[in-house]
């Protein structure tokens, strides 16, 4: 049957797609029935003998691709401080290698995190993110702590990340870990619903030359180079260079001018003086701009920043970390770093110094028992200058947070293993913390494991909390000022989680998580009592954070793994969460929003498939519910939903040539453009190419 006129298919059902066929003339015919079948079955037989040439090639040559018993014996330390499986480990913890980061072709590290079950990345804007852990989502990342070679990354400015300018040259990171739920026995203050830490390669798996290029759409231009080299047998070097600059997100609402460039340097160091002493020096140093869409600080009907805004930051690091072993039962670890970060804000600029050091002691006593103590010391001066709209008062502000921390690892049997263990903590914000946490690991059968975790976490004031003076309005008789609580306390989380792992091959594994958590004491926002300030002549009602919101999350969490044959991986994960937010006060900061700020339901797949010719073909599919709302927008402003969205990312490389690779990643390809989170720019698709070489 023959249609003159042209087909529009418009809202046409994907039925239709499969039954019409257009041809070069712009005919439409409809297909047999027996054709549709043929259709449909010969890229299936394509495939599986595409499979069957490269499994054969795959027998000749070595993948880097680890196997999946590989993957699931990787060593994790996140979750006890000490090497265990991550198969065993009494925690939902999750492992991004090399190979995950190298294949999928991500770009930055909150990218990289979207590979990880449960965990909700959204770009906000260019160079920005919310991520998150079980819910409470915002660009903030209040309660989730980050860190590099157990560097923290937080600020205590906003119990936060500045993912902006978090880079690392994705090549000499190792793997990182990410434990959804509490992980504060251990870490600390703000190890709330997660811990992310990233660790880099030592310098002894660096030699040689390193390089990559490449730009495209987003990624307008990129380039780097590492070196790394020994000096006699027991000393290991490498320094690098990165830069890239990114273009702006899809607004449609105005101009597109959240663009964002970075350089970043530096160094790593391992020397072995003894076979029981190992001595790690490390540093940083980077320098950043990232243009905004809407300033960082508003205040509805006051006047903020004018003209093309503009953050400008940089800022630098050193770590020196020495391991001795005792004996062969028992060492020790100290570790020291030093962060200096400095940020110009069109609406402030904050200026941090950071000392941390860290002693750790592990040993082992009878009767199957891992004894590991330590004790910290943070000091953090912070100075914060306003910029007409924003103010911190004092500006300046030195803090300190000295830490102990106890655990004991009991193997009750080779089957079973209790981990009991806290954290204890003074800091200057919220004064004395106990943090403790019990965790056991039962493995049932040969390939089932089941893990049980009750844990107590806290997230401690910020300066914003404590030290805030803003004036939303005045008149000459009176003023509305927001201003900081001295007595405002920590938001305190109890933590219930379940746990199932199921290896019953070589080609599957299963992985279940379960958690409810209850939340007291969150942030609220709550007019105070109207006081009259002689000084100013005029009536102060004040506005400040109190404790007077709970709430509750609860969900699961599940991945599956499966290689279906030698050359294949194929990774899917689901992730459901149900949060509320109960104020008890007036909720002016509009807090139960955040119930509809963390997506509901999140879907991934991932696929990992080697070629014949050194081909690899690489998918990744992801599936995020709608988000309703946001209460970052001002008071009085509704921000605009973010619906649900669907996209996939490809990636194709060649390594014909054994020191060189080149690939061509294509981004966000299931629309034009889309937004993550409310109130953002719109992420849009984009592609680019990137040659990388090793020798």
């Amino acid at each position: 049957m023959h249609v003159r006129t042209r087909p529009t298919f418009g809202a046409a059902t994907e039925l239709v797609r499969f039954l019409l066929f257009v041809g070069g003339n712009g005919t439409v015919r409809w297909i047999q029935v027996p054709d549709l079948i043929i259709h449909l079955t010969l890229p299936l037989v394509a495939f599986w003998a595409l499979t069957q040439v490269a499994a054969e090639e795959a027998k000749r040559r070595d993948l880097t691709q680890l196997s999946l018993e590989e993957l699931t014996g990787i060593e994790v330390t996140s979750v006890s401080k000490a090497e265990e499986p991550q198969a065993g480990a009494a925690a939902a913890v999750a492992v991004i290698t090399n190979e995950d980061i190298r294949r999928t072709g991500v770009t930055s590290l909150p990218e990289a995190l979207r590979l990880v079950p449960g965990l909700q990345v959204g770009r906000v804007s260019s160079s920005s993110w919310a991520v998150s852990s079980r819910g409470f989502s915002s660009v903030n990342s209040a309660k989730l702590l980050v860190l590099t070679d157990t560097r923290s990354l937080y600020t205590p400015l906003f119990s936060g990340v500045f993912w902006d300018v978090q880079d690392l040259l994705l090549a000499d990171v190792d793997r990182i870990e990410v434990i959804r739920g509490p992980g504060a026995a251990l870490w600390g203050s703000n190890a709330v619903n997660g811990v992310i830490n990233v660790t880099t390669k030592s310098a002894k798996d660096t030699h040689g030359l390193y390089f990559e290029a490449g730009g495209g759409t987003y990624e307008r231009g990129f380039g780097a180079v590492r070196y790394g080299d020994q000096i006699g047998e027991r000393f290991h070097y490498r320094v690098f260079a990165h830069y890239f600059n990114r273009a702006a997100g899809y607004n449609p609402t105005g101009p597109e001018s959240d663009n964002w460039w970075l350089g970043h340097i530096g160094f790593r160091s391992d020397f072995e003086p003894t076979s029981g002493d190992t001595l790690t020096v490390q540093g940083d140093l980077y320098r950043a701009n990232m243009g905004q869409v809407k300033p960082s600080v508003s205040v509805l009907g006051r006047p903020g920043p004018q003209g093309r805004l503009v953050i400008r930051a940089d800022g630098g690091n050193v770590l020196g970390r020495w391991r001795h072993a005792l004996t062969t039962d028992s060492d020790f670890e100290l570790r020291i770093y030093y962060d200096h970060t400095y940020r110009n804000d069109p609406t402030f600029l904050d200026e941090l110094q950071t000392i941390d050091v860290d002693l750790q002691h592990h040993f082992r006593l009878p009767l199957r028992q891992e004894i590991l103590w330590g004790a910290s010391y943070r000091l953090m001066a912070d100075h914060n200058e306003g910029k007409g709209l924003f103010e911190l008062r004092p500006p300046e502000s030195t803090d300190h947070v000295i830490s102990g921390f106890i655990q004991d690892r009991i193997a009750i049997l080779e089957s079973l293993r209790l981990t009991l263990g806290t954290k204890l903590e003074h800091n200057d914000f919220s004064g004395f913390e106990i943090q403790p946490n019990g965790r056991i690991a039962w493995d049932v059968l040969a390939d089932h494991t089941v893990w049980v975790a009750v844990s107590r976490a806290v997230r401690v004031p910020t300066r914003l909390e404590r030290d805030v003076f803003i004036t939303v309005s005045q008149t000459a008789q009176s003023a509305l000022r927001l201003l900081g609580n001295k007595d405002f306390g920590s938001e305190k989380l109890l933590a219930y989680e379940l746990g199932y792992r199921w290896h019953p091959a070589s080609i599957l594994f299963v992985d279940i998580a379960a958690f409810y958590n209850r939340y007291h004491g969150l942030a609220s926002l709550e007019l105070g009592m109207a006081y009259f300030d002689s000084q100013e002549g005029r009536t102060i009602t004040p506005l400040f954070n109190q404790n007077l919101t709970d709430g509750s999350a609860k969900g699961v969490e599940v991945a599956v793994t499966v290689t279906p044959v030698p050359i294949w991986r194929l990774s899917m994960s689901y992730s459901n969460l149900v949060l509320d937010v109960d104020p008890r006060g007036q909720d002016i900061n509009r807090g139960q929003l955040l119930e509809g700020a963390s997506p509901r339901h999140q879907v991934r797949v991932q696929s990992f498939l080697d070629l014949p010719a050194r081909f690899q073909l690489d998918g990744f599919f992801r599936y995020v519910s709608s988000l309703p709302s946001s209460p970052e927008a001002p008071v009085g402003v509704q921000a605009e939903a973010a619906p649900a969205y669907a996209t996939f990312d490809l990636r194709l490389s060649w390594h014909g040539w054994k020191p060189v690779e080149i690939s061509v990643v294509g981004q966000s390809l299931g629309q034009a453009h889309h937004p993550e989170f409310p109130g953002g720019t719109q992420v849009a698709r984009s592609v680019y190419a990137k040659v990388a070489g090793r020798f």
